[in-house]
């Protein structure tokens, strides 16, 4: 292991702290079913510097990756026991359909935003037209759920992100842009300056994008 891939792992070991942090603002581990609403602000604001931040540094553990995309597999013919009429099960016995529910998963690339309207920006709803009193706190702990998966696999989710990337230069997509560090006096000394070193370390690792394949 070099100095930038451990300190890269250093980052996302203070990130989750930081998720442990957030979470223990308003008890999410006991899953409660409301919450304060600015205590939930509070908790999201947090959650979406962390998002932030490990974002970037699966981006530059991607960029790093010597990603070549894997053969295009034909499709497995079907077998013929698969087109056989199931069989008869017994009597007073049903089959039960279950939904898959799927796990929640981190954005690795922020979503296209298109501003509409005079200016090119969007009109926010006043604070004062917002419903007030206490919120569930189910997309909170979804999002924590989410961010403890990376944490849990990182390298996968680099490599998936990767992916994402090469597809991206492929169709010719313009060099990903990625603004500086956004309020670190929040967050913890290591991961403040982590946080403020990501910008110019993508920056740099997106010099060869508009000419490599």
């Amino acid at each position: 292991m070099n100095a930038k891939t451990d300190i890269l792992k250093r980052g996302l070991e203070q990130a989750a702290l930081a998720v442990l942090g957030a979470s223990a603002l308003g008890d999410l581990h006991l899953e409660p079913a409301r919450i304060g609403r600015g205590l939930a602000q509070r908790i999201s604001g947090r959650l979406r510097q962390v998002e932030v931040i490990v974002r970037r540094i699966l981006f530059l553990m991607a960029l790093r990756l010597a990603y070549v995309p894997a053969p295009k597999r034909q499709a497995a013919p079907v077998p013929v026991s698969a087109s056989a009429p199931a069989p008869a099960l017994p009597d007073g016995v049903e089959l039960a359909a279950f939904p898959r529910v799927a796990a929640p998963r981190l954005a690795l690339l922020p979503r296209k935003q298109a501003f509409g309207g005079e200016g090119g920006f969007p009109d926010p709803q006043p604070s004062r037209l917002r419903p007030g009193g206490p919120v569930s706190p189910a997309r909170l702990i979804a999002r924590i759920a989410a961010l403890r998966r990376v944490f849990k696999d990182p390298a996968d989710h680099a490599t998936r992100l990767a992916r994402q990337l090469h597809r991206l230069k492929a169709v010719g997509e313009p060099r990903p842009l990625v603004g500086p560090a956004d309020s670190v006096y929040r967050l913890s000394p290591e991961l403040g300056a982590l946080a403020t070193l990501l910008p110019s370390q993508i920056h740099a690792a997106l010099e060869s994008w508009d000419t490599s394949p």
